[in-house]
Protein backbone atom coordinates (compact mmCIF):
# COMPACT_ATOMS: atom_id res chain seq x y z
CA UNK A 1 0.00 0.00 0.00
CA UNK A 2 1.26 3.60 -0.63
CA UNK A 3 2.84 5.53 2.33
CA UNK A 4 0.90 8.88 1.01
CA UNK A 5 -2.34 7.02 0.84
CA UNK A 6 -1.67 4.80 4.49
CA UNK A 7 -2.90 8.88 6.26
CA UNK A 8 -6.06 9.22 3.97
CA UNK A 9 -7.28 5.85 4.59
CA UNK A 10 -6.26 5.47 8.13
CA UNK A 11 -8.31 9.13 8.06
CA UNK A 12 -11.20 7.44 6.54
CA UNK A 13 -11.51 4.93 9.80
CA UNK A 14 -12.08 8.08 12.19
CA UNK A 15 -13.96 9.95 10.01
CA UNK A 16 -16.41 7.56 8.01
CA UNK A 17 -18.35 9.53 6.14
CA UNK A 18 -21.10 8.10 4.54
CA UNK A 19 -23.19 9.97 2.01
CA UNK A 20 -26.15 7.98 1.15
CA UNK A 21 -29.40 8.76 0.52
CA UNK A 22 -31.55 10.13 3.88
CA UNK A 23 -35.14 11.48 4.15
CA UNK A 24 -33.24 14.61 6.36
CA UNK A 25 -30.45 15.71 4.24
CA UNK A 26 -27.95 18.00 5.51
CA UNK A 27 -27.27 19.58 2.02
CA UNK A 28 -27.62 18.15 -1.78
CA UNK A 29 -24.68 19.01 -3.86
CA UNK A 30 -25.84 18.20 -7.71
CA UNK A 31 -28.32 16.13 -6.57
CA UNK A 32 -26.70 13.97 -4.30
CA UNK A 33 -27.60 14.22 -0.69
CA UNK A 34 -25.34 14.10 2.09
CA UNK A 35 -27.03 12.72 5.22
CA UNK A 36 -27.76 14.06 8.14
CA UNK A 37 -26.33 10.93 10.05
CA UNK A 38 -23.19 11.79 7.95
CA UNK A 39 -22.90 15.15 9.39
CA UNK A 40 -23.90 14.59 13.36
CA UNK A 41 -21.03 11.86 12.81
CA UNK A 42 -18.97 14.34 11.80
CA UNK A 43 -19.96 16.73 14.04
CA UNK A 44 -19.37 14.70 17.57
CA UNK A 45 -15.80 13.46 15.59
CA UNK A 46 -14.68 17.51 15.49
CA UNK A 47 -16.39 18.27 19.21
CA UNK A 48 -14.78 15.13 20.67
CA UNK A 49 -11.03 16.30 18.96
CA UNK A 50 -11.61 19.88 20.51
CA UNK A 51 -12.49 18.73 23.66
CA UNK A 52 -9.43 16.71 24.29
CA UNK A 53 -7.15 19.46 23.21
CA UNK A 54 -8.61 21.68 25.06
CA UNK A 55 -10.19 24.00 22.72
CA UNK A 56 -13.29 25.86 22.72
CA UNK A 57 -16.31 25.25 20.39
CA UNK A 58 -18.24 27.71 18.67
CA UNK A 59 -21.40 25.40 17.96
CA UNK A 60 -22.45 27.75 14.88
CA UNK A 61 -19.13 28.16 13.30
CA UNK A 62 -18.64 23.98 13.58
CA UNK A 63 -21.62 23.28 12.13
CA UNK A 64 -20.69 25.51 8.67
CA UNK A 65 -16.77 24.28 8.67
CA UNK A 66 -18.08 20.52 9.12
CA UNK A 67 -20.78 21.03 6.48
CA UNK A 68 -18.38 23.57 4.47
CA UNK A 69 -15.96 20.29 4.60
CA UNK A 70 -18.38 17.33 3.54
CA UNK A 71 -19.26 19.33 0.29
CA UNK A 72 -15.59 19.54 -0.51
CA UNK A 73 -15.54 15.82 -0.16
CA UNK A 74 -19.05 15.33 -2.36
CA UNK A 75 -17.50 17.56 -5.06
CA UNK A 76 -14.14 15.78 -4.87
CA UNK A 77 -15.91 12.21 -5.97
CA UNK A 78 -18.02 13.64 -8.40
CA UNK A 79 -15.04 15.00 -10.07
CA UNK A 80 -13.28 11.98 -10.13
CA UNK A 81 -16.04 10.01 -11.86
CA UNK A 82 -16.46 12.87 -14.43
CA UNK A 83 -12.84 12.01 -15.35
CA UNK A 84 -13.85 8.33 -15.19
CA UNK A 85 -11.58 7.73 -12.54
CA UNK A 86 -12.56 3.84 -10.76
CA UNK A 87 -11.08 1.74 -8.54
CA UNK A 88 -11.81 -2.34 -8.28
CA UNK A 89 -12.90 -4.46 -4.98
CA UNK A 90 -9.57 -5.66 -5.12
CA UNK A 91 -7.54 -2.28 -4.35
CA UNK A 92 -10.63 -1.47 -1.53
CA UNK A 93 -10.01 -5.22 0.12
CA UNK A 94 -6.46 -4.70 0.10
CA UNK A 95 -6.49 -1.48 1.53
CA UNK A 96 -9.13 -2.93 4.30
CA UNK A 97 -6.42 -5.54 4.96
CA UNK A 98 -3.89 -2.76 5.61
CA UNK A 99 -6.41 -0.88 8.03
CA UNK A 100 -7.34 -4.69 9.89
CA UNK A 101 -2.96 -5.21 10.06
CA UNK A 102 -2.71 -1.84 10.94
CA UNK A 103 -5.67 -1.87 13.73
CA UNK A 104 -6.00 -5.34 14.93
CA UNK A 105 -9.06 -6.98 14.18
CA UNK A 106 -10.59 -6.87 17.25
CA UNK A 107 -10.02 -2.50 17.28
CA UNK A 108 -11.30 -2.63 13.61
CA UNK A 109 -14.44 -4.25 14.56
CA UNK A 110 -14.77 -2.32 17.78
CA UNK A 111 -14.31 1.01 15.44
CA UNK A 112 -16.96 -0.09 13.40
CA UNK A 113 -19.54 -0.96 15.53
CA UNK A 114 -18.92 2.56 17.76
CA UNK A 115 -19.76 4.86 14.93
CA UNK A 116 -22.73 2.24 13.62
CA UNK A 117 -21.01 1.62 10.37
CA UNK A 118 -20.91 -1.64 8.47
CA UNK A 119 -18.58 -3.19 6.83
CA UNK A 120 -19.63 -2.83 3.03
CA UNK A 121 -20.32 1.19 4.55
CA UNK A 122 -16.82 1.45 5.01
CA UNK A 123 -15.35 -0.23 1.26
CA UNK A 124 -17.41 2.47 0.01
CA UNK A 125 -16.02 4.69 2.19
CA UNK A 126 -12.58 3.57 1.36
CA UNK A 127 -13.05 3.34 -2.52
CA UNK A 128 -14.61 6.86 -2.64
CA UNK A 129 -11.01 8.18 -0.80
CA UNK A 130 -9.13 6.01 -3.58
CA UNK A 131 -10.91 7.79 -5.93
CA UNK A 132 -10.11 11.28 -4.26
CA UNK A 133 -6.46 10.13 -4.14
CA UNK A 134 -6.18 9.19 -7.98
CA UNK A 135 -7.59 12.45 -9.11
CA UNK A 136 -5.47 14.65 -6.91
CA UNK A 137 -2.53 12.83 -8.06
CA UNK A 138 -3.82 13.17 -11.67
CA UNK A 139 -4.09 16.98 -10.96
CA UNK A 140 -0.45 16.76 -8.70
CA UNK A 141 1.63 13.64 -9.71
CA UNK A 142 4.74 13.41 -7.96
CA UNK A 143 7.18 14.23 -10.05
CA UNK A 144 5.41 17.69 -10.35
CA UNK A 145 8.29 18.37 -7.74
CA UNK A 146 11.27 18.79 -9.22
CA UNK A 147 14.76 18.18 -7.27
CA UNK A 148 15.92 21.83 -7.80
CA UNK A 149 12.90 22.85 -5.71
CA UNK A 150 14.01 20.34 -2.92
CA UNK A 151 17.23 21.55 -2.64
CA UNK A 152 16.28 25.19 -2.62
CA UNK A 153 13.58 24.40 0.50
CA UNK A 154 16.64 22.71 2.19
CA UNK A 155 19.08 25.61 1.48
CA UNK A 156 16.94 28.38 2.79
CA UNK A 157 14.51 26.59 5.41
CA UNK A 158 15.00 28.56 8.44
CA UNK A 159 15.01 25.81 11.10
CA UNK A 160 17.39 22.66 10.01
CA UNK A 161 16.06 19.05 9.39
CA UNK A 162 17.40 17.63 12.12
CA UNK A 163 17.62 13.61 12.22
CA UNK A 164 16.66 12.99 16.21
CA UNK A 165 18.48 11.04 18.62
CA UNK A 166 18.35 7.24 18.62
CA UNK A 167 19.21 4.83 20.93
CA UNK A 168 20.39 1.20 20.77
CA UNK A 169 18.36 -0.63 23.78
CA UNK A 170 17.93 -4.15 25.43
CA UNK A 171 15.21 -4.92 27.92
CA UNK A 172 14.33 -7.66 30.37
CA UNK A 173 10.96 -7.53 31.60
CA UNK A 174 9.93 -9.11 34.87
CA UNK A 175 6.66 -9.81 36.50
CA UNK A 176 7.69 -8.42 39.80
CA UNK A 177 10.12 -5.45 41.49
CA UNK A 178 11.69 -8.45 43.74
CA UNK A 179 12.63 -10.38 40.51
CA UNK A 180 14.06 -6.83 38.76
CA UNK A 181 16.10 -6.31 41.86
CA UNK A 182 17.36 -9.64 42.06
CA UNK A 183 18.70 -9.29 38.12
CA UNK A 184 20.07 -6.27 39.11
CA UNK A 185 22.06 -7.48 41.83
CA UNK A 186 23.42 -9.80 39.62
CA UNK A 187 24.69 -7.60 37.01
CA UNK A 188 26.29 -4.89 39.17
CA UNK A 189 27.72 -6.91 42.33
CA UNK A 190 27.96 -10.28 40.64
CA UNK A 191 29.37 -8.37 37.40
CA UNK A 192 27.39 -10.75 35.20
CA UNK A 193 26.89 -9.40 31.56
CA UNK A 194 23.64 -8.12 30.78
CA UNK A 195 23.16 -10.25 28.23
CA UNK A 196 23.89 -12.93 29.14
CA UNK A 197 21.67 -12.59 32.13
CA UNK A 198 18.79 -11.71 29.83
CA UNK A 199 19.35 -15.35 27.84
CA UNK A 200 19.42 -17.36 31.22
CA UNK A 201 16.07 -16.10 32.06
CA UNK A 202 14.78 -15.94 28.33
CA UNK A 203 15.79 -20.09 28.24
CA UNK A 204 14.02 -20.55 32.14
CA UNK A 205 10.59 -18.32 30.54
CA UNK A 206 11.03 -16.12 33.45
CA UNK A 207 11.55 -13.49 31.96
CA UNK A 208 10.64 -11.49 28.54
CA UNK A 209 13.35 -10.16 27.17
CA UNK A 210 13.44 -7.38 23.97
CA UNK A 211 15.71 -5.77 22.07
CA UNK A 212 15.18 -3.00 19.86
CA UNK A 213 17.03 -1.70 16.65
CA UNK A 214 18.00 1.88 16.80
CA UNK A 215 15.10 3.37 18.06
CA UNK A 216 14.00 7.26 18.74
CA UNK A 217 14.56 7.95 21.94
CA UNK A 218 11.29 10.05 21.93
CA UNK A 219 9.33 6.96 20.67
CA UNK A 220 9.54 5.75 24.17
CA UNK A 221 6.74 6.50 26.82
CA UNK A 222 6.50 6.77 30.59
CA UNK A 223 9.54 5.82 33.23
CA UNK A 224 11.69 4.05 30.29
CA UNK A 225 11.43 7.47 28.59
CA UNK A 226 12.84 9.26 31.52
CA UNK A 227 15.39 6.63 32.49
CA UNK A 228 16.54 6.70 28.86
CA UNK A 229 16.88 10.63 29.32
CA UNK A 230 19.47 9.69 32.21
CA UNK A 231 21.20 6.27 31.30
CA UNK A 232 24.48 6.92 29.38
CA UNK A 233 26.27 4.46 26.72
CA UNK A 234 26.14 1.10 28.36
CA UNK A 235 25.01 1.63 31.54
CA UNK A 236 22.17 -0.18 33.10
CA UNK A 237 19.24 0.63 35.10
CA UNK A 238 15.64 -0.33 37.07
CA UNK A 239 13.42 -1.27 37.59
CA UNK A 240 11.09 0.44 36.07
CA UNK A 241 7.36 0.06 36.24
CA UNK A 242 5.85 -0.57 33.15
CA UNK A 243 2.42 -1.03 31.80
CA UNK A 244 2.93 -5.11 31.73
CA UNK A 245 5.52 -5.09 35.09
CA UNK A 246 9.05 -3.80 35.97
CA UNK A 247 11.68 -3.32 33.43
CA UNK A 248 15.32 -3.45 33.85
CA UNK A 249 17.19 -1.72 30.58
CA UNK A 250 20.20 -1.55 28.92
CA UNK A 251 21.43 1.63 26.79
CA UNK A 252 24.13 -0.29 23.92
CA UNK A 253 24.83 2.66 22.40
CA UNK A 254 23.50 6.02 21.58
CA UNK A 255 23.74 8.71 18.44
CA UNK A 256 22.96 12.44 19.80
CA UNK A 257 20.34 14.23 16.98
CA UNK A 258 22.07 15.99 14.50
CA UNK A 259 21.27 17.98 11.03
CA UNK A 260 20.07 15.76 7.98
CA UNK A 261 22.17 16.10 4.90
CA UNK A 262 20.14 17.01 1.75
CA UNK A 263 20.30 13.11 0.77
CA UNK A 264 18.50 12.08 4.00
CA UNK A 265 16.40 15.28 3.93
CA UNK A 266 14.93 15.48 0.22
CA UNK A 267 12.45 12.44 0.50
CA UNK A 268 11.51 14.31 3.56
CA UNK A 269 10.72 17.47 1.65
CA UNK A 270 9.86 16.25 -1.98
CA UNK A 271 6.69 14.38 0.56
CA UNK A 272 6.06 17.75 2.58
CA UNK A 273 6.51 19.98 -0.52
CA UNK A 274 4.00 17.60 -2.69
CA UNK A 275 1.11 17.50 0.32
CA UNK A 276 1.45 21.26 0.50
CA UNK A 277 0.92 21.40 -3.67
CA UNK A 278 -2.13 19.26 -3.63
CA UNK A 279 -3.59 20.81 -0.05
CA UNK A 280 -3.36 24.24 -2.57
CA UNK A 281 -5.00 22.46 -5.80
CA UNK A 282 -7.54 20.62 -4.16
CA UNK A 283 -9.02 24.01 -2.46
CA UNK A 284 -8.96 26.16 -5.76
CA UNK A 285 -10.12 22.96 -7.40
CA UNK A 286 -13.28 22.85 -4.60
CA UNK A 287 -13.41 26.86 -5.03
CA UNK A 288 -14.27 26.75 -8.53
CA UNK A 289 -16.52 23.38 -8.33
CA UNK A 290 -18.76 25.17 -5.92
CA UNK A 291 -19.03 28.15 -8.20
CA UNK A 292 -21.14 25.84 -10.81
CA UNK A 293 -22.21 23.33 -8.41
CA UNK A 294 -26.14 23.45 -7.53
CA UNK A 295 -25.74 23.22 -3.94
CA UNK A 296 -28.39 23.62 -1.53
CA UNK A 297 -27.61 23.22 2.74
CA UNK A 298 -30.22 22.29 5.19
CA UNK A 299 -28.29 22.98 8.22
CA UNK A 300 -28.51 25.62 10.37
Amino acid sequence: MSKKLLPVIILSVVLLLSVSCSKKPAAVVNGKEITMEAFNRQLMLRKESAKAGGASIEEKKLKGTVIDELIGYELLIQGAKEKKISVNKDEINREIDSIKQLLGEERFNASLKKLGITLEELKKEVGERLLINQLLTSMVPENSIKEEDIKDYYMNSKIPFMKPERVLVKLIQVPTREEGEKILKEIKEDKIDFDTVGERFKKEKTAVVSEYGWARSDLFTGTIADALKELKKGEVGGPYKGKDGFYLLRVKDRKPSSVMSFEEAKDQIRSMLLDQKRQAVTAKYIAEQKKKADIKVYVR
